[in-house]
């Protein structure tokens, strides 16, 4: 067990967290280490922008591999935006913070879009359990 609440928090939080909620978790996680890189290599501290690097690499390639490629033509272009990112995200290792600055960008929009998709979504389905609740009563 780890002495840090915040850590303890958050691992639990993930083990019991939807597929929606740990998608989102993701888009999250990719930005804020996309900015924290930025900061680091700001900073001079070069280790710290290759941690955050790395880790916004990881949490991308595991967006675009938890893809369902069945759903056609919206899962083949987040494909292929994803591995444009990872491709942009290893040519930014030399410094080039405009790569990563575009990255965070297609990132940022695409975790928006989720969110806003994923909020209607939940709100539709809970508008019709409520409907269904009415009727029932």
């Amino acid at each position: 067990m780890t002495s840090n609440p915040y850590a303890a928090y958050r691992t639990v939080e993930t083990l019991t967290a939807d597929p929606v909620t740990l998608t989102t978790m993701l888009f999250d996680g990719a930005v804020k280490a996309l900015r924290k890189a930025r900061l680091h290599w700001e900073n001079g501290n070069r280790q710290g922008f290759n941690d955050e690097t790395n880790r916004a690499y990881l949490i991308i390639g595991e967006l675009r591999a938890t893809l369902d490629m069945s759903q056609g033509e919206l899962a083949e272009n987040l494909a292929a935006i994803y591995a444009y990112c990872l491709r942009r995200i290893v040519e930014a290792s030399l410094g080039d913070l405009e790569k990563l600055e575009e990255v965070e960008r297609h990132i940022g929009q695409i975790g928006e879009a989720w969110k806003t998709a994923t909020a209607q979504l939940r709100a539709q389905a809970q508008g019709g359990a409520a409907r269904g609740a009415e009727a029932a009563a």
